[in-house]
């Protein structure tokens, strides 16, 4: 018995089909050359035409896409395997967890920002914005009460002895590099200057704090990129470190 037009079921050409699902046509073609969607059938003139299943398939795409899972990863999500349904869901909640970490790192740089802006701090906004580039730069896992002692005492160090920090530590570095390339024994006399200039700022920035100290020499030689960056690497650290001890110093490793 053949269907009446009151029975006969409902189908969507492509245009409809992107209204319903709130995407565009293009995404609806890009979903079919990835395997992820079907017309259900085609019109006598060859139209894709696309029926409650595939609404609702698409509905299923949309949400994935949304919880942040690749094209890709929806293919498999959809194959409805519970071991990759599993491993897939693991990957994307520590994706999840990083983000969250990275997202909570640049608010608390901001209401650092904010907190000094409002106190009226001497800070310079290029002071502030120095912080924050360092702070994304590199990825130091501070506690909230370290944090708050680095922003007290970046306000008592003031703008002037921040970016006085700042200019020194490009030419330190470089002196202390070319004397390690020339040969120079890290507890040559000549060394001494430089390493005490190095623990001086080191000291400014930190306050003695050895937890912090111990933490930024850490993430350093965590993250050798942000290392380079800034003209530094393992053999300069240790070298630097063997100046430091000649004279009878040192920073918490």
């Amino acid at each position: 018995m053949s269907n009446s037009p009151s029975t006969a079921p409902r189908f969507l050409r492509i245009g409809e089909l992107a209204e319903r699902g709130r995407v565009s046509a293009k995404a609806l073609r890009l979903y079919e050359q990835r395997g992820l969607l079907r017309p259900s059938t085609h019109s006598a003139a060859g139209y894709r035409l696309y029926g409650a299943e595939a609404l609702a398939r698409l509905h299923q795409i949309v949400l994935l896409k949304q919880s942040g899972f690749a094209l890709g990863e929806i293919a498999r999500l959809l194959e409805r395997d519970p071991r990759i349904v599993a491993t897939l869901l693991a990957q994307r909640i520590h994706r999840l967890e990083q983000e969250l970490e990275q997202r909570t790192q640049a608010l608390d740089a901001l209401r650092q920002a904010a907190h000094q802006v409002d106190s009226a701090s001497t800070l310079s906004i290029d002071a502030l914005l120095e912080n924050l580039s360092m702070t994304k730069a590199l990825d130091v896992s501070f506690t909230a009460e370290e944090r708050e002692a680095l922003r007290g005492r970046a306000a008592q160090l003031g703008t002037a002895a921040l970016a006085a920090s700042r200019e020194a530590w490009p030419a330190l570095i470089s002196k202390v590099r070319a004397a390690m390339q020339a040969g120079l024994p890290p507890h040559d006399p000549s060394m001494a200057e430089l390493a005490r200039q190095w623990h001086a700022l080191v000291t400014a920035l930190t306050g003695g704090d050895v937890a912090v100290t111990r933490k930024l020499s850490q993430a350093y030689a965590a993250q050798p990129q942000a290392m380079a960056e800034r003209g530094l690497d393992p053999a300069l650290f240790a070298y630097v470190g063997a100046a430091m001890s000649a004279i009878g110093l040192s920073l918490p490793q």
